[in-house]
C-alpha cells in the first residue's frame, strides 16, 4: 500500500493536463489534488488518469483522422500532380508537334518563295530577250521599208524623166514633120511604140524591187 501510494506520489507530483475548452482549443493547466496521510488521493488519481486516458483516446483518435485526412488528401494532391505531369508531357510532345510542322511550313514557304523569284527572273530575262529581238525586227522591218520607199521613189522619178522626155520627144518630131500626116501617124505610133515599151521596163523594174525585197526578208 505504501508502495503503490509512492508511485502514485512520484507520478502525478507535476501533472499537466490539457482539456478542450468550449471553442475546441487545448489549455494547459495544472490538476490539483487532495492530500491524504501518505500523499495523494488515489481516487482521485485514478480519476484523473481515467479522464485524462479519455480525452488521449479522444485527442488521439482526432489526430488519427486528421491524419486519414492528410493521407487522402495527399493520395489526392499525388494523383492530380500525376495527371499534370502527364498533361505536361503531353502538351509538351504537341507544342514540339506544332513546332517541328511551323518549321517544315516555313521551309517550304521559302522554297516556294525561292522557286518563284528563280521562275519570275526567269520570265523577266525572256521577255527581255523577247523584246530585243522584236525591237531588232522592227528596226529591220523599219530599214526594208525605208529601202522600198527609196526604189518606189527612184522607179517613180525616172518613170516621170521618161515619161518628159517621151512627151518632149514626141513634141519635137511633130514639130519637125509639119503637114506629113502619114508621117505624124508613124511618129505618134513611133512615140506609143516606145512610150509603152517604156512602161512595160518600169513595170518590170517595180516588180524586180518587191522581189528582191521580199527575198531579203526571207533570207532574213
Amino acid at each position: 500500500m505504501i508502495s503503490t501510494t509512492l508511485f502514485y506520489k512520484k507520478r502525478m507530483i507535476s501533472v499537466i493536463s490539457y482539456c478542450r475548452d468550449c471553442r475546441g482549443g487545448n489549455v494547459q493547466m495544472k490538476k490539483a489534488f487532495s492530500c491524504k496521510i501518505y500523499g495523494y488521493d488515489k481516487k482521485e488519481v485514478d480519476r484523473y488518469l481515467i479522464e485524462m486516458k479519455k480525452d488521449y483516446e479522444v485527442e488521439l483518435g482526432r489526430k488519427r483522422d486528421r491524419m486519414l485526412e492528410l493521407a487522402e488528401e495527399t493520395r489526392a494532391l499525388r494523383m492530380e500532380a500525376q495527371e499534370q505531369r502527364e498533361l505536361i508531357e503531353k502538351l509538351t510532345e504537341q507544342e514540339k508537334y506544332v513546332s517541328r510542322a511551323l518549321i517544315k511550313a516555313e521551309q517550304r514557304a521559302q522554297t516556294i518563295i525561292e522557286e518563284g523569284r528563280r521562275k519570275s527572273a526567269k520570265e523577266m530575262e525572256q521577255l527581255v530577250s523577247e523584246k530585243e529581238k522584236w525591237r531588232i525586227k522592227f528596226r529591220q522591218v523599219r530599214q526594208e521599208l525605208m529601202t522600198f520607199e527609196r526604189n518606189l521613189l527612184q522607179v517613180i522619178e525616172k518613170f516621170r524623166d521618161d515619161i518628159n522626155y517621151y512627151s518632149a520627144k514626141e513634141i519635137s518630131d511633130t514639130i519637125l514633120v509639119g503637114d506629113s500626116e502619114t508621117d505624124g501617124n508613124d511618129s505618134k505610133t513611133s512615140i506609143s511604140y516606145y512610150f509603152e515599151k517604156n512602161e512595160d521596163e518600169i513595170s518590170e523594174e517595180v516588180a524586180s524591187s518587191v522581189e528582191n525585197i521580199r527575198k531579203e526578208k526571207v533570207i532574213a
